[in-house]
Formats: C-alpha cells, structure tokens, sequence
C-alpha cells in the first residue's frame, strides 16, 4: 500500500482526521444540551472538558497538515516540525488541565473514588508523555530536513 502521494493510506488518514475534527467541533457545541437532556450535571468538570476539547482539535488539525504533507510528497519540511511543535504545546495544556482537575477533585470535592483519581493520573502521564514525544518527533523532523535540504544543495 501506498504512504506518499495521491491515493496513499496518508489520504485515507487526512479524511478520517477530517470528520473527527468537524465531528469534534460539533460534539464541543452540542455537550450542553446533550448533557442536560441526558440529565447529567457537568459543573466544574466543562471548565477542563472545552480547553481539552480545543487542544485535541488542535492537535487533529495540525495532523491534518502532516497529512497534506505526505500527499504532496514532501514529509520532511520545517512546517511538520512547527506543526509538531504546535502538538507538543497542546500536550502540554493538557497536561496541565488534567492536574488542575485532579487537584480539584482531591482538594475541593475530596473525592475518595479510586478510579476516577487513578483515571486523572493516566491521562495525566500519557499527556505529558505525548507531549515528550511531539517534541522528540519535532526535533527529529527539523533535524531530518535540514540533512534533506543540504544533500538537495549537493547535487
């Protein structure tokens, strides 16, 4: 199977990535009045379920563009590694998102359910996690089309 060019799987993956960015944006919009119909109470919780809402939307956004790259031939370019830099950041929100959470959950609402506090904590680990391994990738990219560009120049 194909990666690079028209037809690749990267084109298959771009269209996947779009639905879930619109599908996310229309969830964001719709959360308040599917949450009250469904009788749930969200309170504190929608002040860290949007800013993570955004930042995942983001991050889809910006592998959208990762994807464009691929379908132009073209992978290794500065613009993937801002485009991962970007991702790094959003990680790294959401990171912090998650401990606020956590913190209010322990401190405010003293809640003594283990598994939503073990639930914060993994989220809290793989986010930052991803967000080391954005800025690795990031790296690696930069460092990957420079070497492209000066071998462009040799020959």
């Amino acid at each position: 199977m194909k990666i690079l060019g028209e037809k690749g799987i990267g084109e298959l993956l771009k269209v996947f990535l779009q639905i879930c960015f619109w599908g996310g944006i229309i969830l964001l919009i719709a959360l308040p009045i599917v949450s009250q119909v469904a009788g749930i109470n969200l309170n504190a919780s929608i002040y860290v379920i949007y800013p993570n809402g955004i930042a995942l939307l983001v991050i889809v956004k910006q592998f959208i563009g990762q994807f464009d790259s691929l379908k132009n031939r073209n992978p290794f370019c500065m613009e993937n590694a801002k485009r991962l830099k970007i991702c790094c950041i959003a990680s790294l929100v959401e990171t912090v998102f998650w401990i606020i959470d956590l913190l209010y959950m322990i401190l405010l609402v003293k809640s003594d359910e283990i598994i939503i506090l073990l639930g914060l904590v993994f989220m809290i680990v793989l986010f930052a996690g991803v967000a080391i391994a954005f800025y690795i990738l990031s790296e690696l990219i930069k460092q990957a089309t420079e070497y492209k560009n000066e071998n462009d120049m040799t020959i």
